[in-house]
């Protein structure tokens, strides 16, 4: 008998996200971050961490097709008005799977409860006649899985310092989010590339508002319209490739 694939936390307080046990503070090794162009989600506030193992960095030699170590998680929380809805975990549990889960938080936002495989319908008001819905895990895998597992938004153009002013629904960077220049100094990506600093990636575009149009498309359709996603067989590719030419060499 083989070891037991790993499992999602029952709660989401136990998956390392917070600084202690009854406390909603985030521990200060989940760093934050914002993705210049962020996927529509209904108009909830975001807010997403990062956490890598102690002393492990992210593999980037290929720009376009970054490689997490073992231990890597992710979370983003969806909140509408002041209350916090779901909270998603991403986790890179063994070289060969990804755990994917979705919290439910509870009415006095203490914590968050793993939801059902299948997610929950209708989990939550945001709009007079109008329900968020907390996904599967089949939902999750059908954006995220596109030969290998995706971790939309946190790629190099999504972190790039050089951010676009006109980005729709953008969010704010503050001072304490990484971007590539955080991960290039800090030594927690590799190779170590200068250019990501004093050339930071951009979207190529003929004006601004091309440009916020072709980021916007390159988040929220290259997913799935790429050459490794399930829409690839339509010939309309979004997914933004940093430097790919000399990627290709």
């Amino acid at each position: 008998t083989g070891p037991e694939a790993p499992v999602a936390p029952a709660l989401l307080s136990e998956t390392g996200l917070y600084a202690a046990e009854g406390t909603t503070q985030i521990d200060p090794r989940n760093r934050p971050f914002s993705p210049q162009y962020p996927l529509w989600s209904d108009g909830a506030a975001k807010r997403r961490w990062i956490r890598l193992p102690d002393g492990a960095a992210i593999d980037a030699t290929n720009l376009s097709r970054w490689e997490f170590p073992v231990g890597t998680r992710f979370w983003k929380e969806f909140s509408f008005g002041s209350r916090k809805v779901e909270t998603r975990m991403l986790w890179r549990a063994t070289e060969d799977s990804w755990v994917f889960a979705s919290y439910a938080w509870n009415d006095e936002q203490s914590d968050a409860a793993l939801a059902p495989e299948a997610g929950i319908p209708a989990a939550a008001e945001i709009a007079p006649g109008k329900r968020h819905t907390i996904p599967g895990i089949a939902d999750c895998r059908s954006c995220h899985d596109s030969a290998r597992t995706e971790i939309l938004g946190f790629d190099a153009l999504n972190l790039s310092d050089d951010r676009d002013p006109n980005a729709p629904h953008a969010e704010a960077l503050t001072k304490e989010m990484i971007t590539l220049r955080t991960l290039t100094e800090e030594g927690l990506i590799y190779p170590k590339r200068a250019e990501l600093i004093t050339a930071p990636p951009r979207m190529a575009a003929r004006s601004p508002r091309e440009r916020a149009a072709l980021g916007y498309l390159s988040t929220n359709c290259g997913s799935c319209h790429n050459p490794e996603g399930k829409a690839a067989y339509t010939g309309s590719l979004f997914r933004h490739s940093v430097w790919a030419e000399s990627e290709a060499e």
